[in-house]
């Protein structure tokens, strides 16, 4: 899996994540929007064979990084209260 940046300002932040699936999109998406600095938050998945996914996230006022480090951070925590959880 590879991201590059494809913009980044002051409350925008747009990504593209080649190799992505929704099986990471949507739990990312769900993190974010949950977040009550995030203004806007979507992914462009594209057409399946030429495009590679793109994740966009527009906040309020804080910094997207911050929020998208945050989202994934959680989305981490839940996959790991799951492998805890199977595991026993």
């Amino acid at each position: 899996m590879e991201v590059s940046l494809l913009k980044n300002t002051k409350t925008e932040l747009e990504i593209e994540i080649r190799g992505a699936s929704e099986t990471l999109l949507i739990p990312l998406l769900n993190k974010t929007l949950a977040d009550s600095k995030v203004d806007y938050a979507s992914y462009y998945t594209g057409h399946i064979i030429l495009d590679d996914p793109r994740f966009y996230l527009r906040t309020k006022k804080s910094s997207p990084h911050k929020v998208l480090l945050s989202a994934t951070d959680s989305v981490l925590k839940d996959i790991a209260t799951v492998q805890k959880t199977i595991s026993k």
